[in-house]
């Protein structure tokens, strides 16, 4: 019997890429969308050829390519978005990019590395980059751009919070207002997060303080060692509620 071929893995740095209203586009003017379209792609050919690159995947209007250097995806990304923006006859498009592990199936690139670069080019604005930390800690420093942390989101179908970064540079465009598209769940703040600790603290102590009460109970009438006890949770509770922050 033939033995299936074995998975194949690697780590390459996934851009993931989609024109944005592409859809509408279409229902106003095909002819002239999908020019645009041709245009926008030898765009994305030349600019990731240039950069080491190579497209993996493609699909309608979206694209999957991959770089064995992330600054120079980075690079790249930045590159596509600058003749993008500047010209009136092209696609908007939104970009995403992980560095992760990645299956390889033929020319395609599946898994995890590339789903999570896909759900960070739908998270980004029209002529936007948005990438993860993993991009971040290899390329900062490197490039003329600035990485804008937007906080830890859970992207679609993923089981862990990601960081997500915005790349804001020269020639193209960036969310107007950072906080506006930030994709997470709020942060609490220290004083949340205190006020939250002294409510865990107080449920525990009066469970204990519960527990020797019945105790001093069970020991007959008058005070019993339990008691101090009781004592020393009530002095402890009290001592965590004046250092409290206030809210």
């Amino acid at each position: 019997m033939t033995q299936p071929p074995a998975i194949k893995r690697k780590l390459t740095t996934i851009l993931a890429a989609d024109a944005a209203n592409f859809s509408g586009r279409m229902a106003q003017d095909e002819v002239a969308t999908v020019q645009a379209l041709r245009k926008s792609r030898a765009i994305f050919e030349t600019s990731i050829a240039n950069r080491g690159g190579r497209i993996a995947n493609t699909a309608g209007d979206g694209l999957i390519a991959e770089f064995p250097s992330v600054v120079e995806a980075v690079a790249a990304a930045i590159t596509i978005q600058r003749h993008l923006c500047a010209a009136e006859n092209l696609l908007p498009f939104r970009i995403g990019l992980h560095l992760g592990d990645v299956i390889v199936e033929g020319p395609d690139l599946l898994g995890d590395g590339v789903n999570l670069a896909a759900r960070l080019q739908e998270a980004a604005p029209e002529g936007g980059i948005f990438v993860s930390r993993q991009v971040v800690d290899q390329a900062k420093g490197r490039l003329e751009a600035e990485f804008r942390p937007l906080g830890p989101a859970l992207p679609k179908n993923f089981t862990e919070e990601v960081a997500i970064y915005a790349v804001l540079a020269d020639g193209i465009k960036s969310p107007s207002d950072l906080a506006a598209v930030r994709p997470n769940r709020a942060v609490p703040s220290l004083e949340q997060d205190a006020h939250a600790k002294f409510k865990r603290t107080k449920w525990r102590a009066g469970l204990g303080g519960g527990g020797l009460f019945l105790i001093d109970l069970v020991n007959g009438a008058g005070p019993s060692w339990p008691a101090f006890g009781i004592a020393a949770i009530a002095i402890s509770v009290f001592v965590k509620w004046r250092k409290l922050p206030p809210k």
